[in-house]
């Protein structure tokens, strides 16, 4: 892959969870990376169900492989992408050359959310 195909900025957000001044445990998206990626949609799917019209987006992002990467995980990593949060699904590492990660991705984009965070 030629490295002007990294021409996307994304953030990976790393999920925590902090306690405020009562007690409570709240949970927070911090932003802990950015970096270039090459961003492939890979379908897009519309359902109707009790009503809800829900539209959801899978994408790939090949980013170029580096430490924190490595330890990329789909519970407590979110990558942010032009003011949408993307659920990971999978992380495909590139054991042949170690250039490269590509991560599958979802987000709903209508319908009502799901997140339980």
């Amino acid at each position: 892959m030629n490295i002007d195909e990294l021409n996307q900025r994304i953030t990976i957000l790393e999920h925590r969870t902090v306690v405020d001044e009562i007690g409570n445990h709240i949970a927070k998206w911090d932003e802990v990376y950015s970096c270039w990626a090459k961003v492939t949609e890979k379908s897009s799917t519309e359902t109707t169900n009790t009503g809800v019209t829900k539209e959801i987006q899978s994408v790939s992002f090949v980013v170029r492989q580096s430490l924190f990467l490595l330890s990329l995980n789909a519970t407590t990593h979110k990558i942010m992408f032009q003011g949408f949060m993307y659920n990971i699904k999978s992380v495909q590492r590139d054991y042949l050359h170690n250039s490269y990660i590509t991560i599958l991705c979802e987000v709903r984009k209508a319908g009502v959310s799901d997140d339980i965070y």
